[in-house]
Protein backbone atom coordinates (compact mmCIF):
# COMPACT_ATOMS: atom_id res chain seq x y z
CA UNK A 1 0.00 0.00 0.00
CA UNK A 2 2.59 2.16 0.82
CA UNK A 3 4.47 1.66 -2.29
CA UNK A 4 1.15 2.49 -4.05
CA UNK A 5 1.03 5.85 -2.40
CA UNK A 6 4.22 6.80 -3.34
CA UNK A 7 3.49 5.67 -7.21
CA UNK A 8 0.19 7.80 -6.98
CA UNK A 9 2.21 10.94 -5.91
CA UNK A 10 3.67 12.17 -9.10
CA UNK A 11 0.11 11.57 -11.04
CA UNK A 12 -2.03 13.27 -8.25
CA UNK A 13 0.41 16.13 -8.35
CA UNK A 14 0.26 16.25 -12.20
CA UNK A 15 -3.43 16.08 -12.14
CA UNK A 16 -3.54 19.33 -9.43
CA UNK A 17 -1.49 21.25 -12.12
CA UNK A 18 -3.37 20.24 -15.42
CA UNK A 19 -6.93 21.67 -13.30
CA UNK A 20 -4.96 24.87 -12.44
CA UNK A 21 -3.56 25.55 -15.71
CA UNK A 22 -7.08 24.42 -17.34
CA UNK A 23 -9.09 27.12 -14.74
CA UNK A 24 -6.50 29.96 -16.09
CA UNK A 25 -8.04 28.77 -19.19
CA UNK A 26 -4.98 30.15 -22.00
CA UNK A 27 -5.76 30.39 -25.47
CA UNK A 28 -5.16 26.74 -27.15
CA UNK A 29 -6.33 24.49 -24.03
CA UNK A 30 -5.99 21.63 -26.41
CA UNK A 31 -1.90 21.66 -25.54
CA UNK A 32 -2.42 21.24 -22.11
CA UNK A 33 -4.77 18.56 -22.26
CA UNK A 34 -2.15 16.59 -24.82
CA UNK A 35 0.38 17.27 -22.72
CA UNK A 36 -1.44 15.88 -19.33
CA UNK A 37 -2.81 12.62 -20.79
CA UNK A 38 1.02 11.98 -22.74
CA UNK A 39 2.58 12.10 -19.62
CA UNK A 40 -0.05 10.08 -17.69
CA UNK A 41 0.21 7.34 -20.71
CA UNK A 42 4.02 7.90 -20.33
CA UNK A 43 4.23 7.39 -16.58
CA UNK A 44 1.72 3.98 -16.44
CA UNK A 45 3.15 2.31 -19.95
CA UNK A 46 4.31 -0.55 -18.00
CA UNK A 47 0.85 -1.38 -17.38
CA UNK A 48 -0.11 -1.49 -21.08
CA UNK A 49 0.83 -4.28 -23.17
CA UNK A 50 -0.15 -4.00 -27.21
CA UNK A 51 0.87 -7.65 -27.27
CA UNK A 52 -1.47 -8.71 -23.95
CA UNK A 53 -4.57 -6.14 -25.13
CA UNK A 54 -4.59 -8.21 -28.87
CA UNK A 55 -5.14 -11.62 -26.86
CA UNK A 56 -7.47 -10.17 -25.13
CA UNK A 57 -9.58 -10.01 -28.73
CA UNK A 58 -9.58 -13.87 -28.76
CA UNK A 59 -12.08 -14.00 -25.83
CA UNK A 60 -15.63 -14.01 -26.70
CA UNK A 61 -16.62 -14.47 -23.43
CA UNK A 62 -13.92 -13.59 -20.66
CA UNK A 63 -13.52 -10.00 -23.17
CA UNK A 64 -16.27 -9.32 -25.48
CA UNK A 65 -19.10 -10.04 -23.31
CA UNK A 66 -18.22 -7.78 -20.73
CA UNK A 67 -17.42 -5.02 -23.40
CA UNK A 68 -20.74 -5.63 -24.97
CA UNK A 69 -22.62 -4.94 -21.28
CA UNK A 70 -20.42 -2.26 -20.25
CA UNK A 71 -20.85 -0.04 -23.36
CA UNK A 72 -24.64 -0.47 -22.80
CA UNK A 73 -24.01 0.45 -19.24
CA UNK A 74 -22.06 3.57 -20.40
CA UNK A 75 -24.97 4.52 -22.84
CA UNK A 76 -27.42 4.20 -19.93
CA UNK A 77 -24.77 6.42 -17.94
CA UNK A 78 -24.48 8.82 -20.93
CA UNK A 79 -28.46 8.86 -20.89
CA UNK A 80 -28.82 9.86 -16.97
CA UNK A 81 -26.08 12.33 -17.69
CA UNK A 82 -28.27 14.35 -19.82
CA UNK A 83 -31.68 13.73 -19.00
CA UNK A 84 -31.44 13.23 -15.00
CA UNK A 85 -28.88 15.70 -14.21
CA UNK A 86 -28.22 17.79 -16.83
CA UNK A 87 -31.71 19.21 -17.98
CA UNK A 88 -32.51 19.19 -14.27
CA UNK A 89 -29.87 21.59 -13.58
CA UNK A 90 -30.06 24.10 -16.88
CA UNK A 91 -28.17 27.36 -16.06
CA UNK A 92 -26.28 25.98 -13.57
CA UNK A 93 -22.41 26.18 -14.25
CA UNK A 94 -21.20 23.05 -14.76
CA UNK A 95 -17.07 24.53 -14.85
CA UNK A 96 -15.99 21.71 -17.34
CA UNK A 97 -12.89 22.72 -18.44
CA UNK A 98 -13.22 23.23 -22.66
CA UNK A 99 -11.07 22.45 -25.13
CA UNK A 100 -9.29 25.14 -27.62
CA UNK A 101 -7.53 24.15 -30.59
CA UNK A 102 -6.26 25.46 -33.86
CA UNK A 103 -8.49 25.39 -36.49
CA UNK A 104 -6.24 23.28 -39.01
CA UNK A 105 -5.19 19.86 -40.04
CA UNK A 106 -2.99 19.81 -36.98
CA UNK A 107 -5.04 20.98 -34.68
CA UNK A 108 -7.60 18.03 -35.82
CA UNK A 109 -5.18 15.32 -35.51
CA UNK A 110 -3.99 16.40 -32.11
CA UNK A 111 -7.40 16.66 -31.09
CA UNK A 112 -8.31 13.69 -32.52
CA UNK A 113 -5.09 11.96 -31.08
CA UNK A 114 -5.89 13.17 -27.84
CA UNK A 115 -9.69 12.76 -27.32
CA UNK A 116 -9.61 9.30 -29.37
CA UNK A 117 -7.16 7.81 -27.51
CA UNK A 118 -4.58 9.45 -24.87
CA UNK A 119 -7.84 10.61 -22.96
CA UNK A 120 -9.26 6.91 -22.58
CA UNK A 121 -6.17 5.10 -22.54
CA UNK A 122 -4.63 7.04 -19.81
CA UNK A 123 -7.42 7.69 -17.81
CA UNK A 124 -8.42 4.01 -17.81
CA UNK A 125 -4.67 3.40 -16.57
CA UNK A 126 -4.49 5.84 -13.33
CA UNK A 127 -7.99 6.29 -12.35
CA UNK A 128 -8.76 2.14 -12.52
CA UNK A 129 -5.35 0.23 -12.54
CA UNK A 130 -2.97 2.20 -10.68
CA UNK A 131 -5.84 3.07 -7.80
CA UNK A 132 -7.89 0.49 -7.31
CA UNK A 133 -6.41 -1.38 -4.03
CA UNK A 134 -8.01 -5.20 -3.58
CA UNK A 135 -5.78 -5.55 -0.45
CA UNK A 136 -9.23 -6.02 1.19
CA UNK A 137 -13.24 -5.14 0.63
CA UNK A 138 -12.57 -1.85 2.45
CA UNK A 139 -9.08 -0.62 0.45
CA UNK A 140 -11.33 -2.04 -2.43
CA UNK A 141 -14.07 0.71 -1.97
CA UNK A 142 -12.27 3.27 -1.09
CA UNK A 143 -10.23 3.68 -3.82
CA UNK A 144 -12.92 2.75 -6.75
CA UNK A 145 -14.75 6.34 -5.21
CA UNK A 146 -11.79 7.89 -4.86
CA UNK A 147 -11.21 7.04 -9.10
CA UNK A 148 -14.37 7.86 -9.38
CA UNK A 149 -13.52 11.59 -8.04
CA UNK A 150 -10.32 12.19 -9.36
CA UNK A 151 -11.83 11.41 -12.65
CA UNK A 152 -14.65 13.43 -12.35
CA UNK A 153 -11.95 16.52 -11.22
CA UNK A 154 -10.01 15.95 -14.50
CA UNK A 155 -13.04 16.80 -16.29
CA UNK A 156 -14.94 19.90 -14.35
CA UNK A 157 -14.26 21.74 -11.01
CA UNK A 158 -17.65 22.33 -10.22
CA UNK A 159 -19.55 20.09 -8.55
CA UNK A 160 -22.08 19.70 -11.39
CA UNK A 161 -19.58 19.30 -14.26
CA UNK A 162 -17.45 16.88 -11.38
CA UNK A 163 -20.72 14.34 -10.60
CA UNK A 164 -21.48 14.00 -14.33
CA UNK A 165 -18.14 13.27 -15.43
CA UNK A 166 -18.24 10.27 -12.27
CA UNK A 167 -21.39 9.41 -13.66
CA UNK A 168 -20.18 8.35 -16.92
CA UNK A 169 -16.98 6.74 -15.38
CA UNK A 170 -19.14 4.74 -13.22
CA UNK A 171 -19.62 1.80 -16.03
CA UNK A 172 -15.73 2.10 -16.67
CA UNK A 173 -14.79 1.39 -12.66
CA UNK A 174 -17.50 -1.12 -12.05
CA UNK A 175 -15.85 -3.02 -15.66
CA UNK A 176 -12.43 -3.01 -14.41
CA UNK A 177 -13.78 -3.77 -10.62
CA UNK A 178 -15.68 -7.00 -11.56
CA UNK A 179 -13.04 -8.17 -14.26
CA UNK A 180 -9.41 -6.93 -13.18
CA UNK A 181 -8.92 -6.55 -16.67
CA UNK A 182 -7.83 -3.18 -17.71
CA UNK A 183 -8.48 -3.84 -21.49
CA UNK A 184 -11.99 -4.03 -21.19
CA UNK A 185 -12.64 0.08 -19.99
CA UNK A 186 -10.05 0.88 -22.17
CA UNK A 187 -12.03 -0.27 -25.27
CA UNK A 188 -15.02 0.74 -24.49
CA UNK A 189 -13.61 4.04 -23.38
CA UNK A 190 -11.97 4.03 -26.99
CA UNK A 191 -15.15 3.02 -28.56
CA UNK A 192 -17.38 5.80 -26.74
CA UNK A 193 -15.10 8.45 -27.36
CA UNK A 194 -15.11 7.49 -31.12
CA UNK A 195 -18.76 7.23 -31.31
CA UNK A 196 -19.20 11.13 -29.34
CA UNK A 197 -16.51 12.86 -31.16
CA UNK A 198 -15.58 11.56 -35.01
CA UNK A 199 -18.84 12.94 -36.45
CA UNK A 200 -17.50 16.39 -35.59
CA UNK A 201 -14.17 15.97 -36.30
CA UNK A 202 -15.01 14.54 -39.68
CA UNK A 203 -16.96 17.87 -40.26
CA UNK A 204 -14.61 20.05 -39.08
CA UNK A 205 -11.72 18.47 -41.52
CA UNK A 206 -14.35 18.95 -43.86
CA UNK A 207 -14.59 22.46 -43.74
CA UNK A 208 -11.27 22.82 -43.37
CA UNK A 209 -10.69 20.87 -47.11
CA UNK A 210 -13.30 23.54 -48.06
CA UNK A 211 -11.96 26.86 -47.51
Amino acid sequence: MKSQIKNLAFPIVWELLFIAFSIIKPFKTLYIFFVFYLVLLVYYSKDFSFAEYSRNFRSFKKFWIPVVLTAVATQLAYIIKQNLIMDNFIGVLDGTYGITWENSYIGEFLYAITLLFLCPVSEELFFRKALMDFDSATSAMLTFVLGLVLCGFSYAYLPLGVVSAMVLAIPYAIAFFCTRNIYIPITVHILFMMYQHIPSIIIDVARISLR
